[in-house]
This record gives structure tokens, sequence and C-alpha cells, in this order.
């Protein structure tokens, strides 16, 4: 179930480890308490900023880690996970018949935001939509789990109820799975498998979720603002079916492309928390106030082996020159020195934390591919071997782009990668700063040479990474 790609995922760089700075509590209202009496005067409301505008929060189109991050509070799935366990969602209960080719979920009384219910149909008609050709959706691939799935999505089959997904009635679903797959339950987490409802849909246009006012949320919150490029405001779903659970009334986040931007809104008491830039890291460390953990990201070159012109095409196309690369990177040196925040070298694909069949993938399979260390001899074996098999010389390598985002972070970065690449290679890249939106755009339109990308794993499973 791989998808076909131009590119290839050549050089990993760090598994993601998030440092944030925090304070105490949610923040509250002026004229409520803040001490450990009751605190029903005023509502509660988190704060907290991210780098750059979600590009997309339409459940079958969206990709980013930020419309994600979204989408979990505004929309709910089937089920969800918790703490690595499968609880109901929209789903209160389900059963997987004896050879695990069929789920039949059976729906809990919820609504959407306008108050209608929430049906097995609008389940059937996202799902079938995540895989219609003229979606073009980039997570369509998450459907070929279903029967049918991947033929009608390529167009070899053009009749959507030959899909094994169906409405039994408005409160059951059945969906029949083309191989039994153990993490598909867990799957139906993903916002790509996320419910939409067909009249609302169809009767906004291409204007589907593109403002606040154009979404239907069937989740714990609802998007009451969203100033583009600004910020976004979240308020607690009235017509959520676990409403008593949620504590937070309010969630206002800051769009914020400078981390010392947001460093500076933290301690002026305007973020409850924050990512720390690289320089501050020590000493919240030492007050106290620094909390480490694992986002599940990893992040690595991702080439363009067409390049985006033949010239710089015949280069980054040919292995031994992707390879010259990888050994030409410190990563240690990278998450020491660059990023400062606690991540690891990236020395496997897999992520270690994700899960085998009886124990941890990364023991079950303990192969550590990439060094963590630069081998400049290494790497200058490998491109000598590329410059001869192009039948050329090192003065005539062409200079390559190097895509990343507008942030200060990724400019800090990209200058020591720029900067490894030219001690250990003699190759010059020229860096191209772009908003994260853009960047993803230029990525989809292949109109790059070489891009600073990240992944988080979908599901706990290592398919999550060997279906890129």
């Amino acid at each position: 179930m791989k998808r076909s790609l131009t590119l290839v995922l050549v050089m990993l760089l760090a598994l993601s480890l998030v440092l944030t700075a925090c304070g105490p509590k949610a923040s509250q209202e002026p004229g409520t308490s803040t001490g450990d009496e009751t605190t029903s005067q005023g509502p509660k409301v988190l704060r907290f900023a991210i780098g750059s505008e979600p590009p997309a929060l339409d459940q079958q189109i969206a990709t980013d880690t930020y419309a994600i991050m979204l989408g979990n509070h505004l929309y709910e799935g089937l089920v969800r996970v918790q703490d690595g366990k499968v609880v109901p969602g929209m789903a209160e209960s389900w059963e997987i018949s004896e050879d695990g080719l069929t789920y039949t979920f059976h729906l809990r009384d919820a609504k959407w935001s306008d108050g209608q219910p929430v049906k097995a149909q609008d389940f059937e008609y996202a799902i079938k939509r995540l895989l219609n050709p003229a979606t073009a959706s980039e997570y369509a691939f998450q459907g070929y789990y279903i029967e049918n799935g991947e033929a009608y999505n390529k167009n070899k089959i053009t009749d959507p109820d030959q899909v094994g997904i169906k409405a039994l009635d408005d409160k059951t679903l059945e969906i029949k799975l083309a191989v039994p797959t153990k993490y598909f339950l867990a799957l139906t987490n993903f916002i790509s498998l996320f419910p939409v409802r067909q009249d609302f849909v169809e009767a906004q246009g291409t204007a589907y979720a593109a403002e606040a006012d154009k979404i239907l949320y069937n989740g714990p919150f609802i998007m009451t603002e969203w100033k583009h490029e600004e910020s976004l405001t979240l308020e607690k779903n009235p017509n959520y079916w676990n409403k008593d659970a949620i504590k937070i009334d309010r969630v206002e986040i800051a769009i914020v492309t400078d981390s010392n931007t947001a460093m500076g809104m933290y301690e002026a008491g305007d973020l409850d928390f924050v990512g720390l830039p690289a320089a501050r890291v020590q000493e919240f460390v030492d007050n106290g106030q620094a909390k480490f953990y694992y986002d599940g990201s990893e992040f690595y070159f991702q080439f363009n082996v067409k390049g985006r012109n033949p010239e710089v095409g015949k280069f980054i196309g040919n292995a031994n020159f992707r390879k010259a690369f990888a050994y030409a990177i410190d990563r240690q040196n990278y998450v020491d020195a660059v990023l400062k925040n606690g991540s690891d070298p990236a020395t496997r694909y897999v992520l270690p934390l994700l899960s085998g069949v009886n124990d941890l993938f990364a023991n079950e399979y303990p192969l550590e591919f990439y060094p963590k260390n630069a081998d400049p001899a290494k790497a200058k074996e490998y491109l000598d071997k590329a410059l001869a098999e192009i039948g050329t010389t090192i003065d005539k390598v062409p200079a390559i782009e190097y895509l990343t985002d507008d942030s200060d972070s990724a400019r800090i970065s990209a200058e020591a990668i720029q900067d490894m690449i030219a001690k250990n290679l003699g190759i010059k890249l020229e860096v191209k700063q772009v908003p994260f939106k853009q960047r993803l755009e230029l990525m989809n339109k292949g109109e790059y040479d070489l891009v600073f990308a990240g992944w988080g794993p979908d599901y706990d499973d290592p398919m999550t990474y060997l279906d890129l």
C-alpha cells in the first residue's frame, strides 16, 4: 500500500524531543480566583502558539501537524487513542469478525455543532470522499486498507458502492478490509477518516473548512474565530457528547513564526507554555521550568530525484550522490549544537517508540543504520563514485536549492546544514525560506531540489513509516 513518489527519503537528521517552558495553570479571566478554591466564576483559558498557519482544516485534505492537532480537538472519529489504548469516540461499541476483515461500529447519540445528529452515513461519505480521485487527497492511502479502496482511488473501479464501507442504518457502520490489519481500529482515530456531512460540504463548495463558519464540528471544541496568519480561538462545544469531561472553556492559539517572539509572549504572561529557543534552554532547565517530551516526529532530507531541472536532477538522481550527503551530516552535533532541546540523532528510520509484534520495534529490530557523527572520508568516497558515474568533476556540481520554512529556527538549522555540506563535500546549498503553507505547495508540485521535512506517526505501528 505504498504511495508512488518521485522522491527519495535519504537522510534522517533527528528524532524530535519537544522542550517547553510551562506556566503553572491555564489562565482565567480577570477577577477570578487562581487558588485552590472553585474557579466557577470565570472560564478557564489555555493559551499557546503555533509556528504557522494551518494550510487546511478539511478532514480529507489536511496533512500537516498543526491541522491534525487542531482536528483532534475540533472533530472526532469512531474511536480515540489515549495513553496508547483505544477508547470509544463517536462509536460507543464495535465488533470485529473472527477473520479480522469486518468491523461493525455502533454509533452513540452525538450531534454536529448545528444540532443535527452524527450518522453512520457521515462516515461512509467521508471515507469515500477521501478515496475519490477527484478529491486528490495525499492521505487517500489511509483508505487502502478498506476493500477496493485502492482500486477506487486509482480509477481501476469507478463505482464507490464497491468500496467496503456501508452505513447499515443511521447508527451502524460496516467496514470491510482488504486484509486483516491489527492497527486499523486505532487508525480510525486519524483525521482523514473523520466524518463530514455531505449536505454541508456540498453547500460550501471550495470554501469548505476555509473559515471558522465554514466548518461543522463534532469534537470537544468549536472554532469561533480564525484570524488568518494571526490567531485561532476555540471554545468548548456545547453539543459534544462528553462535554462534562472537558475542563478547558476556551483555547487561544497565536500564530507566531519567530520563537523568540513567542518566548517574549510567554514571559509577558500572554502564553501558558512555549517551545524554548535553543539559546534559552539551559536557563529554563536550571530553574526547573523546562518540560521534555517526545513528540514522535523525525526529520530528514527529502530529495526530488528529478530536481527542479535536468542539470540538478542528474546529480540528485544518483544514489551515491545522496549517500554522500548522508555521511556528510553530523547528527550528534546537529542535535547538541543547533537544536539543543534533547532530541536524539536519527540513526534509524522507524522510531524506537513504536510497537513491534511482541515488544518495541527497535528491540525486535535493533538495526542502527546511520552514524551519529559525520564520516567525511566515507562521504567523499560516495561523492567520488557519483561524479565518476555522472562523468563530471566537483567544480561542475551546480548549487542545490535547500527548501525550508521561514521561521528563525529553520534559518538556524539551514545554516548549520549548509555549513556541513560545504565543509565535508564542497557543495553549495542555496537556502530558500518560505512560509509553511507555501513549502507544502512547492513539495506537492515537485518544485524543489532538497527539502527539510518531517514526519510524525499516524498510528502505533512501523507501517506508518514504511508506507511512505
